[in-house]
């Protein structure tokens, strides 16, 4: 084994490729499938309806059972919400056939969810609820690898706080207790031993050693895979080998889209680099907008916030980018007008010099003509700038008022989390098991926190789009006109809202508006009947505010 690392550092030293142009044709194609991403996303959603369609025709629990983790493995890293739908499904059916291995798993994938979407505490709850219980030896593995991700996660959301050692400690002991329980799937197991010699034993070239391993025999197209180069990436990072950490962080954002991943740190990643080495900036606010589709796709609020606090750093880079060109158009008008008194000193000398003053004169007027052109033009650009740069003084304050309400909703969250978690201490302490699994049933928010979600929408749509309901005024008729009440949009306005943001199911607005499908219809039924053209109405309301 130790002839093998010798093998590998040479390799990984001595090969000489070059990095540039290697790494431009990875952004080429990483471009290539971004531009492409829809069609991914397309063919996931069909090979998941493939599955559902079979679902009502199966009578027999196990065959269900299997099904339902089935989508729940294809909704995974996809869609939270519809994951944790069939998690559901998976779990209440399981319950009702007695069958352990099938609540246990799908407890695990439950845990497993919440760690992703930043809700430590009830997944340490979930699985500490399956501790108490035999876990049943075929889900050790599954079990343990939940456990060492959930404390993967909490460790990095603590950051430098107290807590983060403890959590550390969690991390590196589930780390060695799911390493032993992996023998029989290989490919895990050599990352997971890049895992501990990275984070136990501390050596990064052995750890890519174990990484490069699983990159070799693991199809390009899993979740393993891209976990495995992203891991290989911060190992070069560490190592300063720059060059190969872009490429494999490239590499990493190529897989997951193409898989696709919509739970991912990649895409983000590749765009904080060219952000920080100065790279494409229009490239990377690209990749930042689609990074922030993606996880709103997902439904993952902690990918959102720390996407959007990229944001800023984007305007800035634009604005610096303006600013250098109006100084070098600065330069240009300087040397402009040195070359006009150069042509005026040249023209007097010519015409002490020669006879042929009005020849000269009428090429020095020709000359007059095209700097008064390049003139105009110079003027033209500037209050081009001018008027660019005051846009984007705008897009700068609005980008900051949407982050203040990001903070506000996450003050108010974590504020919540906290209640429950002395409310859940304070009721275990006191036995009270049952009330307290009487509390967290519903997954419904209270109204106080449905209004506040709405008030803030309002707010941030009506900052973006100032102009949205006098415009969709003009689509109805004239004794139609519908008018804020009291600063807040009504559940009709609402509802176009969302259509104008592209959300067209009528499922989808009812969950974010927390009303009925049917309610949702009756709505849009209703205003469209008012609409001066029905035909067009939707697609109308989707153009608004352009």
């Amino acid at each position: 084994m130790k002839m093998k690392y010798l093998l590998f550092l040479a390799l990984m030293y001595m090969t000489v490729i070059d990095v540039y142009a290697g790494n431009s044709q990875l952004y080429a194609r990483l471009d290539s499938v971004v531009a492409n991403r829809a069609n991914y996303t397309k063919e996931k959603e069909q090979r998941i309806e493939q599955i559902k369609k079979i679902l009502p025709v199966t009578v027999d629990p196990m065959k269900r059972l299997r099904l339902y983790d089935d989508i729940f493995n294809e909704y995974h890293y996809f869609r939270f919400d519809s994951a944790m739908v069939y998690v559901k499904k998976g779990l209440r059916l399981a319950e009702e056939a007695h069958n352990s291995y099938y609540t246990q798993l799908n407890l695990i994938h439950k845990a497993s969810l919440l760690s992703a979407a930043g809700l430590y505490s009830e997944a340490f709850g979930l699985l500490n609820k399956l501790d108490a219980r035999p876990v049943i030896k075929s889900l050790t593995y599954e079990y343990n690898l939940t456990l060492y991700w959930l404390y993967t996660y909490w460790s990095d959301y603590t950051n430098d706080s107290e807590y983060r050692a403890v959590y550390w400690a969690k991390k590196k002991e589930y780390l060695r207790r799911t390493l032993s329980v992996a023998k029989d799937h290989p490919n895990d197991y050599n990352y997971l031993k890049g895992e501990y010699e990275m984070y136990i034993v501390g050596s990064h070239i052995k750890a890519l050693y174990y990484y490069n391993k699983v990159l070799e025999s693991e199809p390009e197209n899993t979740r393993l895979y891209s976990t495995a180069c992203f891991a290989a990436a911060c190992c070069y990072n560490f190592l300063k080998q720059y060059d190969k950490f872009e490429s494999y962080m490239i590499r990493t954002a190529i897989t997951d889209i193409m898989t696709p991943v919509k739970e991912n740190l990649s895409l983000y990643t590749v765009a904080d680099w060219l952000f920080t080495t100065n790279g494409d900036i229009k490239r990377a606010e690209r990749y930042i907008s689609v990074s922030i589709e993606d996880a709103k796709f997902y439904n993952n609020r902690l990918r959102i916030i720390s996407s959007t606090d990229k944001l800023p750093v984007i305007v800035s880079r634009f604005k610096d980018k303006i600013n250098g060109q109006n100084t070098k158009l600065l330069w240009a008008l300087g040397g402009s007008f040195f070359l006009f008194l150069a042509l005026v000193v040249a023209t007097a000398f010519i015409i002490r010099q020669n006879g042929l003053l009005t020849k000269r004169r009428k090429e020095i007027a020709k000359q007059n003509k095209q700097l008064v052109g390049l003139n105009d033009e110079l003027q033209s650009l500037n209050t081009k700038l001018t008027e660019h740069n005051e846009n984007l003084i705008d897009v700068n304050h609005k980008r900051e008022n949407l982050a203040k309400l990001y903070i506000d909703l996450c003050s108010k969250y974590i504020d919540r989390l906290n209640s429950y978690q002395k409310f859940v201490y304070r009721k275990i302490k006191v036995n009270q098991i049952n009330d307290l699994l009487s509390a967290f049933s519903s997954s419904r928010l209270s109204d106080e926190d449905a209004v506040t979600f709405l008030n803030g929408f309002d707010k941030a749509f009506l900052d973006l789009y100032p102009t949205f309901i006098e415009e969709l005024n003009h689509l109805l008729s004239s004794d139609s006109a519908i008018q804020l009440k009291s600063g807040n949009m009504s559940t009709e306005l609402r509802i176009f809202a969302l259509i104008r943001l592209g959300v067209k199911d009528s499922g989808e607005i009812a969950n974010l508006l927390f009303c009925t499908p049917r309610t949702i219809y009756n709505y849009r039924s209703a205003l469209k009947a008012k609409a001066l053209n029905k035909e067009t109405f939707e697609d109308d309301v989707r153009n608004l505010c352009l």
